[in-house]
């Protein structure tokens, strides 16, 4: 054999043996083999299902009331109140009599026929008989003018009061009405004809209802708030002058709105909304909606659902769109 076909016998010797190593390599490693495929993630959810309820949106006001008709009754004449015995609430009819005012004039001229009889009794008579003759009797009556209830504490008897002195204040509590302050924010969003509830301290456990009868023509700058005229529309009502209230004003109700949770509620940088369906693939689909009433815990959705779909109302920032869920806990 000649060197050179030794040497050619040797290279294909050596190709023989590498290509056998190769080959047993990759029959008996699995480094080399694909790995196999990863398992799509599955978020453990909870949803609910978009029903139909009603909704309503409303403004809570502050305020007081106050009496289109009011009587004051007053001192006919300087002197003491004498059987002066109403209190606040007390319902006053036309031409009663309320009570009396004694002259001081005359209060004096019996304080003076007192003293007379102890000083001079033979002379005593003929002053008693003057002082009867122009002393009034027992006084001169306070006669109620009109029929209403009484607002506010009257004077009592014993009281001195001068002449045209206010006695009691009586108002029509069929002309009773509240007046409520709206900030400048919400005026927009009161309009006349609306339904309202009153509450009240002076009747703690009763919802007067009511409406809003008259947007005032006025504006507070210091408080920035305007006034709003609320009446009552039944027979539950508050019949004194000057009573703190709450009231609640409905200024939007839809019957059947389409709701969902709030918790299943999320919002874009840009402001819009969207929440995640789950869909008949088991997956998280992100859905833009757009919302009407909101509360604390439902909200209306006016575009994007119907009833029935199912909403992801946990999960978080940690849903994407085609994420695949399992529901563990669905309410209606």
């Amino acid at each position: 054999m000649t060197c050179r076909s030794y040497i050619r016998f040797r290279g294909a010797a050596l190709m023989l043996a590498l290509a056998i190593l190769v080959a047993g390599c990759r029959g008996a490693g699995s480094d080399d083999a694909p790995p196999p495929e990863a398992a799509a993630p599955t978020l453990a959810v909870s949803a609910a299902k978009a029903g139909s309820a009603p909704m309503s949106k409303t403004l809570r006001l502050l305020g007081t009331t106050a009496a289109t008709h009011e009587v004051i009754l007053r001192a006919p004449v300087g002197g003491r109140v004498l059987g002066m015995n109403l209190k606040i609430g007390d319902h006053v009819h036309k031409n009663q009599q309320v009570g009396r005012v004694l002259s001081l004039e005359v209060e004096a001229a019996r304080n003076g026929l007192a003293v007379a009889r102890k000083i001079d009794p033979q002379d005593a008579p003929r002053l008693e008989q003057a002082v009867t003759k122009y002393g009034r009797g027992s006084g001169i009556p306070v006669i109620a003018t009109e029929s209403g209830v009484v607002s506010s504490p009257p004077v009592t008897s014993g009281q001195v009061v001068a002449y045209l002195d206010p006695l009691a204040d009586l108002v029509d509590p069929n002309t009773v009405y509240v007046e409520s302050a709206v900030p400048a924010e919400d005026v927009y969003a009161i309009t006349v004809g609306m339904p309202a509830i009153v509450k009240s301290p002076l009747k703690p456990n009763l919802e007067m209802p009511a409406r809003v009868a008259a947007i005032l023509p006025n504006f507070n700058a210091g408080s920035a708030t305007s006034g709003v005229r609320i009446e009552f529309t039944g027979s539950d009502r508050i019949i004194e002058a000057g009573a703190p209230t709450e009231t609640t004003v409905t200024t939007k109700s839809v019957p059947d709105a389409i709701v969902i949770p709030a918790a299943a509620l999320f919002q874009d940088d840009n402001g819009s909304f969207y929440v995640f369906v789950v869909g008949k693939d088991d997956r998280a689909h992100r859905v833009p909606i757009t919302l009407g009433i909101r509360n604390r815990d439902q909200v209306q959705v006016t575009a994007g659902l119907a009833p029935g779909d199912l909403v992801i109302t946990s999960g978080g920032y940690a849903l994407s769109d085609g994420l695949k869920v399992r529901v563990e806990q669905a309410s209606r």
